[in-house]
């Protein structure tokens, strides 16, 4: 391939490497792509099976795509840091998920960063660094996060169990303790730690909170800053998200409002004949 450097070229090494990718035909394209530079020994179409196969085949290197299904590409780009730190990661995907999730990936442990809409040279370029365990990002992404507005997110400090929960609180507590092979009091337990450290105060509001933190993906759409004004890459959900927040917050302070009235009015009521000793005559 023309666009393959010497450098590639002329290193015999191909390091065994499990491809992530959600999309059947970009991954089978992507595949002969890069078979002339890595050894593709495993391919998973969602963050689970990518999980448990990178678990299980222990690759060199790991081709993750942001946008998975079951558990998104942060969070398996965490899990494989920590469980494999040899293995680097290099993050391809588009340019909404790089810009937006750009600093998140960073923290969970990705070497590399390239964009789908590149063309060979870049990818090769980002495999060669990536492989040599050195840092890589496409210019393109540079300068996407140098103009997007800050994707920093809080370290809210949950476990893998609380994550797995808090992915599925679309669930009923009985489905999630099935799904994930426990008992019902511990996902109670869980859920109400997750609502400790996201500082919410009810499951939806959590649920709400993982899109906003990145554990949950939605479908991305043209968007304006209500802020700023600057249009770029968002979801329309999320908006909705932070919304649905805020009215849960409001909803809980009005409440709590209320019960103050309640117990204030009743300290403050006058005593009723009713309440009135009844003392004895002289």
């Amino acid at each position: 391939m023309d666009s393959l450097p010497s450098s590639i070229r002329a290193n015999p090494f191909r390091p065994r490497t499990i491809l992530c990718e959600r999309h059947e035909l970009i991954r089978f394209g992507l595949k002969r792509v890069v078979s002339e530079v890595v050894e593709i020994i495993g391919e998973a179409s969602d963050g689970m099976t990518a999980t448990e196969m990178i678990r299980r085949l222990r690759p060199d290197f790991v081709i993750l795509d942001v946008d998975l299904d079951v558990l998104n590409g942060v969070e398996v780009c965490r899990r494989v840091s920590q469980e494999l730190p040899n293995s680097n990661v290099l993050v391809l995907t588009d340019s909404y998920h790089a810009t937006k999730y750009h600093n998140q990936l960073m923290r969970a442990g990705a070497r590399g960063f390239c964009l789908k809409s590149s063309g060979p040279r870049t990818l090769f370029e980002a495999i060669e660094q990536v492989t040599r365990a050195l840092p890589y990002c496409d210019p393109k992404i540079t300068q996407l996060v140098k103009q997007a507005p800050s994707t920093s997110m809080p370290n809210c400090n949950l476990t893998d169990r609380e994550i797995e929960v808090l992915i599925r609180l679309d669930l009923r507590n009985k489905e999630i303790a099935e799904e994930l092979d426990m008992k019902l009091r511990t996902v109670e337990k869980h859920i109400e730690c997750i609502l400790a450290k996201l500082k919410v105060p009810t499951r939806t509001a959590a649920a709400l909170k993982a899109v906003q933190l990145g554990y949950v993906l939605l479908p991305k759409m043209p968007g304006r800053d209500p802020v700023t004004g600057v249009t770029h890459e968002q979801t329309v959900s999320e908006l909705q998200a932070e919304l649905a927040i805020a009215n849960d917050h409001l909803r809980a302070l009005l409440k709590q409002n209320e019960l103050l009235k309640e117990a204030l009015n009743e300290k403050l009521r006058p005593p009723q004949q009713d309440d009135k000793l009844d003392v004895p005559p002289t």
